[in-house]
């Protein structure tokens, strides 16, 4: 068995001069494991325990993204600001996904004899009073614009 030190690496002719002097890393995938350290197979989704685990994760998460877009509604109503206004859209999605994430998870449970209602844990939420308002004021432009218009052949 024999070693090489780092210089002799360095100064090894056969080895080309991008590589020489710069360390390398392999990053492996790691199996996912619980707090225990056993492992987690793909047939574990369907654990009660863990669906719960992540149904609670998508609660908290969930209702962080509403308080947060409320936040950036009340502010937009104030001042416009697009980096802003690009944050509640893409909060208003993430929402949506995440109450239908929640809401199949909470169906898949409900097979396993876990029933849990989503009404009280996550935030009601009616969509953002900013994104509303500009959703009205596009439809009565567009109404101005097309009225009287018709069709000519």
């Amino acid at each position: 068995l024999a070693t090489r030190t780092m210089n002799e690496m360095n100064n090894n002719t056969t080895t080309p001069a991008s590589f020489r002097g710069s360390r390398h890393f392999v990053v492996k995938a790691v199996p996912r494991v619980t707090a225990s350290g056993n492992p987690i197979s793909s047939n574990d989704y369907d654990e009660p325990i863990l669906m719960e685990a992540k149904l609670r994760e998508i609660i908290t998460s969930t209702n962080q993204l509403i308080i947060s877009n409320q936040e950036l509604d009340s502010v937009l109503m104030d001042d416009h600001d697009d980096d802003l206004l690009d944050a509640l859209k893409e909060n208003e999605d993430l929402i949506h996904r995440k109450v239908f994430e929640a809401t199949s998870l909470a169906a898949k449970l409900d097979k396993h004899g876990v029933h849990i209602s989503l009404a009280d844990k996550i935030t009601q939420y009616n969509g953002s009073a900013v994104l509303k308002k500009m959703e009205d004021e596009k439809m009565k432009d567009q109404a101005t614009t097309n009225e009287g218009g018709g069709i000519y052949l």
